[in-house]
């Protein structure tokens, strides 16, 4: 009956919807690079990927945010100058002011439908008039004759005699009120308002839902009287400004019987409040008719069928509904939780072994190798860090690979401790933990070969796991294996002699316990781990030997056979006059030892140094392993030393970089992977920080000569921020490569010839293809003059500074300030959850690495001894300011910092120093005075060391160095501490002590002066206190719910949100910022 105009339904490539990203694909017809999909080739010639990500950044950053969509503007044929295509309709505009206007006047151009009866003479009764308007608004009369009635459906007559009848009635009334409004009613019509007048118009009778059951449908339309009609249609189209009853009548006709609602209306309509309803799931109040598209799209597994169909029965009361603050508050930390668990989703690699190599063609060098990765996950709806692995089957030709299998299903890994592959990859060793025993697994082809209850054979205590001590390794034979656990002491009530039988079949004696006496362990994260024993598990014999000869001094630790299985090489860490905290820690005295079957133990290095991740060569003539110094700064650049098994004489392969060129090799900061040789033995490969990325290097075992393997351009890796090795094995090179707008997703390749780097390729093996929406940057600073470390003079820093397209209203975007801990510790440009999540919910986010990081060299390092406190408070500040002045759409009135352990200790001294400048601030297990922690830490050689002073196992604090550390600390700016602080402490923290944010809570509390009152409110001063935390590692179901709070606090407090939105803490959270 009504004819529409048709919309624009299919949109241009230009304009994309919501978070969806702009497709890049390499090019096959013309070149084998990217093209730009907004630009021709003679605007933007191809290049490689991340030029071209980088290119369509600037896109973003220029486009137009128009509902839903983002409009970008095209450079393509459509018009010889650039211009932008219209949503709605096929219009295209070269001008963005011209634009914008059109957009909104577009929107709101649609169909108006007139309803009109005419009576003419010329029409006879038999004759209907049917009126369309059209796109442009013209109306267009089509006559029905009696021949083309029959065209007509049944039900479509009905609609037109029931909206005739109804017009008509409505017609009526319409007058009936004009007239009681101008003269009054009289006697006669109060009684009886249901009386027909004169203009013949029937009594109105009660109408019901259905409109088919209407009296009406099967008669014919009544006459209508022309004194009623022809005067409602004449001064309807006289006077150009309708009254309400003119607008309401032709509302309500329109609305029922053609189902559109008129877009223009001038009658009053309800307020907003009235129409609005809550979300029973996550509080978020919206529109009524928006409520069923809510609830299918964001709570598709809380509502039902039925639920979904009829969203009114879940209408909440007006006065049971909360204060609108509290629904925004509600559907605000919705927003953050939905956000932060979709960053941390993500699954990130961890290891890569090759557990198969099939040889399919010898003549064609065709063969079928199997990579087993294992990766880590968080499971955020129970609270749990999953780990699970997946397999890839790799068809290659002459070391090149040529296809790659899908992966197929993921299989979890439960209750693993430690795993190892057999050398000659058919059988797979596992160590389990199940209902309080400890079990070791032999895998095979046939299932289960072997299991040995190690807690049932009661020859040690448990075993060690972590990465300092923990190790699994398989006997050249595959008849045995090696592991470390604790030594195994029995009660002191027990006469007899208990031992344990060694290589040679003599008795190792077990030491008596006394539960009193106290027992050192090694720190943080090694709680209750105190005294290492080597083990070999006997696999034929099902039995497990402890080795003796050990000195006692020592404690062994990542240990591997030596060649023909004749012995065992170990890290021997020194254990005398007292252990010292050894997570995080690469300066603790050690050593490389060797011992025989016979209990012969003999030092392979110089026993006055710190060494740590011994590796064997293929062919088991050389050993590669870590040398560093002792005491100092705790985590340091290393040397790597290589080992002549056969003339038993070390020599230096790799020195320590003190100083490096811009983006070369700065050195070696981290331990090696457990396979890192190539084939032949000529080459060594490891990953470490350069500058603000993460890199992977090969060094020549011959020559020394150290090469960037992620630098070659032909590997097409520069479109990552950062490049981790994971293994190499047989030749076959599996990296893990990320960004901070990209998870992590792994590239395998071959290794190429030494003189033919170029001809190494990479193929994809799977992982997160997935890019963030928003963009990140590195910077690298030089400190100012009067910033400068005379000792260490011309030392430069790094960010990595992350922030959205563009800010949301055209509002400047907030800045968290990230501060990481250690000191001696880096932001990689490589994927960060926490990161990434603060800025898809509209921060940025400026990593810093201050003077003393890693990845700078060890001048940097040593340039922080003494400058605590000063020199990275600078730097971090520097670093703010540069950002700022950079990047003009970063807010200065609207920044916070974070940081955990010594980030913390930097983000009190920041909001300290430079009260004015911070807004807020939140701290995890932060050092507060290092005087009062001298004697709580197990690290107590870093709070002499951080202050500049020499440390001795015999030194005792004295007055002078109790106030060093004193002045060095943020406590002694407390009393200028404006800025709003969230604390985070771990009850069981062993390397910073819980104490020393409670000492800081209990001097803000403190201050009753008028500026603290005013500026510190005593509801923001929160301190969470986490029983069963440490200093690092907690719970993901922790983590999450901390995210939660701690975006909630930050932004109440820079202007994102009131502040009343952050209630306070539950006491059991944490958050992970390191």
């Amino acid at each position: 009956m009504f004819s529409h105009t048709s919309q624009h339904s299919e949109l241009h490539k230009t304009i994309l919807r919501g978070d969806e990203q702009p497709t890049l694909q390499r090019c096959d017809d013309c070149c084998s690079l990217y093209h730009c999909p907004f630009c021709g080739p003679e605007m933007f010639k191809p290049t490689i990927k991340s030029k071209c990500v980088k290119h369509l950044q600037g896109h973003r950053r220029r486009a137009i945010r128009h509902k839903e969509f983002f409009i970008f503007k095209c450079h393509l044929n459509c018009r010889t100058a650039p211009h932008f295509h219209c949503v709605s309709c096929t219009s295209t505009f070269m001008r963005k002011d011209g634009f914008l206007k059109h957009l909104a006047m577009c929107e709101s151009k649609k169909t108006k439908i007139t309803v009109v009866e005419l009576k003419s003479e010329g029409i006879s009764p038999e004759q209907d008039l049917r009126m369309t308007v059209s796109e442009t608004g013209s109306v267009e009369e089509t006559l029905v004759s009696e021949e083309r009635k029959g065209l007509i459906s049944e039900e479509a007559l009905k609609m037109r005699r029931r909206k005739t009848n109804f017009e008509n009635h409505l017609c009526s009334k319409k007058a009936a009120c004009e007239k009681m409004v101008s003269h009054g009613p009289s006697e006669s019509e109060i009684p009886n308002q249901e009386s027909t007048g004169e203009g013949g118009i029937m009594v109105e009778q009660e109408r019901t839902d259905d409109p088919s059951q209407s009296p009406r449908d099967e008669e014919d339309p009544p006459e209508v009287n022309p004194s009623v009609t022809e005067p409602t249609v004449s001064h309807s189209a006289a006077s150009p400004h309708p009254t309400e009853a003119d607008v309401a009548i032709q509302t309500l006709v329109n609305e029922m019987f053609s189902g559109h609602s008129p877009v223009e209306s001038t009658v009053p309509q309800r307020s907003r409040a009235d129409a609005q309803d809550l979300c029973p799931f996550c509080g978020l109040m919206m529109h009524r008719k928006n409520l069923q598209v809510h609830l299918r799209r964001k709570h598709p597994d809380h509502v039902s069928n039925q639920e979904k169909s009829a969203p009114v029965q879940m209408k909440i009361p007006k006065q049971q509904r909360l204060p609108v603050w509290q629904q925004q508050k509600i559907a605000m930390e919705s927003e953050i939780r939905d956000v932060f668990r979709h960053c941390m989703r993500f699954p990130v690699p961890i290891s890569a072994s090759v557990i198969a190599d099939e040889l399919l063609d010898t003549a064609n060098k065709k063969r079928c190798i199997t990579v087993l990765t294992r990766w880590s996950q968080c499971d955020l709806e129970r609270g749990v860090k999953l780990q699970f692995s997946k397999t890839w089957t790799l068809l290659c030709k002459h070391d090149t690979v040529e296809h790659v299998l899908p992966s197929g299903t993921s299989s979890q890994i439960e209750n693993e401790l430690l795993s190892c592959q057999s050398p000659s990859g058919t059988l797979q060793a596992v160590i389990r933990a199940e209902a309080g025993h400890q079990y070791l697994e032999v895998w095979g082809q046939n299932g289960l070969e072997k299991s040995l209850d190690l807690t049932a054979l009661n020859k040690h205590g448990r075993v060690y796991e972590d990465a300092q001590f923990g190790c699994l390794a398989w006997s050249p034979c595959e008849k045995k294996l090696l592991y470390v656990a604790e030594k195994k002491r029995v009660e002191p009530s027990v006469h007899s002699s208990f031992g344990s039988a060694n290589e040679d079949g003599g008795l190792v004696l077990l030491e008596e316990q006394d539960k009193n006496v106290y027992v050192e362990d090694w720190g943080e994260g090694l709680v209750g781990k105190s005294s290492p024993v080597l083990c070999v598990a006997d696999l034929n014999k099902a039995t497990v030997i402890i080795y003796a000869g050990v000195p006692p001094h020592i404690s062994p630790a990542q240990a591997l056979w030596a060649p023909n299985g004749r012995g065992v090489v170990f890290v021997g860490l020194w254990n005398e006059p007292f252990r010292l905290g050894l997570k995080f820690c690469s300066n603790r005295r050690s050593a490389l030892y060797y011992l025989d079957m016979k209990g012969n133990c003999e030092c392979l290095s110089s026993d006055g140094m710190s060494v740590s991740s011994p590796r064997m060569s293929p062919d088991s003539c050389w050993i590669v392993y870590l040398q560093g110094e002792v005491f100092g700064p705790h985590h340091q650049c290393l040397s790597m030393m290589l080992y002549d098994m056969k003339n038993r004489s070390s020599s230096v392969l790799v020195d320590v970089i003190r100083r490096a060129e811009k983006g070369q090799f700065a050195g070696i900061y981290e331990s090696l992977p457990s396979h890192c040789w190539s084939a032949d033995s000529e080459r060594v490969f490891f990953s470490s920080a350069c500058e603000n990325k993460k890199a992977v290097f090969s060094v020549d075992r011959t020559t020394g000569k150290i090469i960037q393997v992620c630098g070659l351009d032909v590997l097409r890796l520069d479109d990552f921020g950062s490049v981790q090795l994971l293994t190499i094995q047989k030749d076959l090179m599996v990296l893990s490569c990320s960004s901070p707008n990209q998870p992590p997703c792994l590239r395998a390749g071959f290794l190429s010839k030494v003189n033919r780097a170029e001809d190494m390729q990479l193929s994809n093996l799977g992982g997160a293809d997935v890019y963030e929406g928003f963009d990140w940057q590195p910077m690298l600073i030089t400190p100012p003059s009067q910033e400068e470390n005379h000792q260490f003079s011309g030392l430069n820093f790094g960010a990595i500074l992350l922030k959205p397209y563009s800010p949301p209203e055209r509002r400047k975007t907030p800045l968290v300030v990230n501060i990481h801990g250690g000191p001696h510790a880096h932001f990689a440009a490589d994927w960060n959850a926490t990161a990434a999540a603060l800025t898809k919910l509209g921060f940025a986010v400026l990593m810093v690495n201050y003077r003393g990081s890693t990845g700078f060299g060890q001048d940097s390092i040593e340039s922080l001894l003494g400058n605590v406190g000063s020199q990275d408070v600078k730097d971090v500040q520097r670093a703010v300011l540069c950002a700022l002045q950079n990047e003009t759409t970063l807010d200065p009135d609207r920044v916070v910092v974070m940081g955990g352990s010594h980030g913390g200790f930097l983000a009190c001294h920041l909001i300290g120093q430079y009260p004015d400048f911070y807004r807020a601030c939140a701290a995890r297990n932060p050092v507060i005075n290092a005087a009062t922690l001298l004697g709580t830490s197990d690290i107590v050689d870093w709070r002499y060391s951080s202050v500049g002073l020499q440390y001795a196992f015999d030194r005792l604090p004295t007055s002078q160095s109790l106030i060093s550390m004193l002045d060095k600390s943020p406590i002694i700016h407390a009393p200028q501490i404006r800025a709003p602080v969230l604390l985070m402490l771990g009850g069981r923290d062993r390397r910073v002590s819980p104490h020393q944010g409670l000492e800081l809570y209990r001097a803000l509390k403190s201050r009753n002066t008028p500026v603290s009152i005013c500026s510190i409110h005593l509801g923001d001063m929160t301190a969470a206190i986490l029983n069963q935390s440490t200093h690092q590692v907690i719970g993901e179901e922790e983590t999450d719910e901390a995210n939660h709070d701690m975006v909630i606090f930050l932004g109440g407090h820079d202007g994102q949100m009131p502040v009343g939105f952050w209630p306070g803490l539950n006491p059991y959270l944490f958050f992970d910022i390191l």
